[in-house]
């Protein structure tokens, strides 16, 4: 199949290795790239080996004709136009998350993507890693841990910490809390700044297009069916440490998954539902392959691309993923929690409107 990449050098750029998604992957030839940036493409087009090189990702769309367009700018505002644009084209699309700004523009997404009769696959890569897929999840569902009960998430500091980090990392643990527990029952969320309560005040633009943010904290807790909770925090530090994984606890035990970009083990076991935070030897890595290193994330896309291509081709994908429909649910949850703050209360789904609630916060 011919693939297209579209980035933007100094707005977005290429995501977390979505260049090299299809780049040596078997059924997928490389035949064009496109970035507005001259610079930038030149060095993405002798990266990925890409024969042909575009100022204008439609002009590549319509003289290269791509089966599938890689969309792998970061800049989450960007997004709507650029899978509007392919889809309407005849092309599937491989996107970069977080899918989009607010749950309407997934739902235009979504009629488009109908329309066209194409696919549209949202890149979350622990939907093509062995060990999550293979060990953790099945080791959670077959009780390992006994009756999961609180899953803690870390979801990072440093300048961003808050909102905005929230709204940036969601996408991963959502899709790992839905494959585990299904969708929530309801969310209630706190958001803070510089200690206090968030206000409209404190409304800002978030980074990279994500839209409306607010506050320098988040505290957020969903419920899940069968009495299964998740906790999910951020707070601006000061960047030396930049916590970033999810901690399971059940009646049994707890497992710990650190965040997809570290080259450590994929999953860690404790046999107690509280460890000791001092001191503890009781840790023990779970044994999983393949061992990690510094291609794991790279490797993921490239088992989630050639799992795209047989969707595309009908065939039985080795890997199941993300399409629009989940990615909807994955922006919802997050925006419940805005909708939380806004009421002070429990909110649950569907919310009443497809906007981010922070858009009509006065």
């Amino acid at each position: 199949m011919k693939v297209g990449i579209i980035g933007h050098t100094g707005c977005g750029n290429y995501g977390h290795y979505l260049d090299m998604a299809f780049v040596g992957v078997e059924g997928a030839e490389i035949v064009a790239l496109a970035d507005p940036d001259e610079v930038g493409r030149q060095a993405a087009v002798a990266k990925t080996g890409s024969p042909k090189g575009y100022a204008d990702y439609v002009q590549m769309l319509e003289e290269e004709q791509p089966d599938i367009a890689v969309v792998a700018s970061r800049e989450i505002g960007d997004h709507l136009a650029l899978v509007l644009n392919c889809v309407e084209r005849g092309a599937h699309v491989y996107l970069e998350k977080p899918v989009a700004a607010s749950v309407a523009e997934v739902d235009q997404m979504t009629a488009a993507r109908d329309k066209a009769g194409v696919t549209v696959v949202v890149a979350h890569p622990w939907r093509g890693h062995p060990p999550i897929q293979r060990v953790a999840i099945p080791a959670i569902k077959a009780g390992k841990i006994g009756q999961p009960r609180l899953c803690r998430i870390y979801g990072m500091g440093g300048a961003h910490g808050g909102d905005q980090l929230f709204l940036d990392l969601y996408p991963h643990f959502f899709d790992f809390l839905w494959q585990a527990f299904g969708a929530p029952l309801w969310c209630h969320a706190h958001l803070t700044q510089d200690g206090r309560n968030a206000t409209s005040a404190d409304l800002q633009e978030g980074v990279e297009g994500m839209g409306l943010v607010a506050g320098d904290g988040i505290k957020a807790y969903y419920e899940f069916p069968g009495g299964v909770a998740a906790d999910f925090e951020s707070y601006r530090g000061d960047g030396k440490e930049n916590p970033y994984r999810i901690d399971i606890h059940g009646t049994e035990g707890t497992l710990s998954l650190p965040g997809p970009m570290v080259n450590l083990p994929d999953i860690y076991y404790h046999p107690l539902v509280n460890p000791g935070l001092i001191d503890d030897p009781r840790w023990e890595v779970v044994p999983s392959s393949p061992p990690p290193d510094e291609h794991k994330w790279l490797n993921a896309h490239r088992r989630m691309a050639r799992s795209m291509i047989d969707m595309i081709e009908g065939k039985e994908p080795e890997w199941e993923l993300v399409e629009l429909e989940n990615a909807r649910l994955y922006l919802e949850m997050a925006m419940m929690a805005h909708a939380s703050h806004m009421a002070g209360a429990r909110v649950g789904l569907p919310l009443e409107s497809t906007a981010n609630p922070f858009d009509e916060w006065k």
